[in-house]
């Protein structure tokens, strides 16, 4: 999970997540904003160096949204900008990243288990996630795949649930 937070010269605020693995894949977007006239600057005419124009609420990369921050910041629009990549050991990660149900998190350790992970290769993964360089190093191209695949599952599996959980 990849998430920024935004502050605008007036103070207002504005908190992005992405669910993705690493900075290269899409993922569902969380945004909130204390302000209208900063979430209609973040939201309008985003654009980043990789893809040009781009929809940030439609799932977008973190590489996207990062550029997109930074080029705000730059031009002034923006008083500071962080990121921060919550790790799954942390006390509230599951709630944040929204897999906080027990029947959810109970099939996320089956999934491990069938997929040949534990948690110690998922968090160093996740340690190493914003260094491209280490990842090139570390794990070859067959594991980087195996790694995406398994996000595309547990994404899978999220907006299953919310979809679920909006029928009812």
């Amino acid at each position: 999970m990849f998430q920024f937070e935004a502050i605008a010269p007036s103070g207002a605020k504005a908190r992005i997540q992405i669910q993705a693995l690493d900075w290269g894949q899409s993922g569902p977007v969380r945004f909130e904003c204390d302000d209208d006239a900063l979430a209609v600057l973040l939201l309008s005419g985003c654009r980043c160096d990789a893809v040009g124009y781009f929809n940030l609420l439609a799932g977008s990369k973190p590489l996207y949204v990062e550029q997109w921050l930074e080029y705000l910041k730059e031009s002034g629009k923006l008083e500071s900008v962080t990121l921060s990549h919550p790790s799954p050991d942390n006390a509230g990660y599951l709630a944040l990243a929204g897999l906080d149900d027990e029947q959810f998190a109970g099939l996320l350790t089956t999934l491990y288990k069938v997929a040949g992970f534990n948690r110690l290769q998922i968090n160093r993964y996740l340690k190493h996630r914003g260094n491209p360089a280490m990842l090139a190093t570390r794990y070859d191209k067959e594991e980087l795949e195996r790694y995406r695949l398994l996000n595309e599952v547990i994404l899978t599996l999220l907006r299953r649930r919310t979809h679920l959980s909006s029928d009812t």
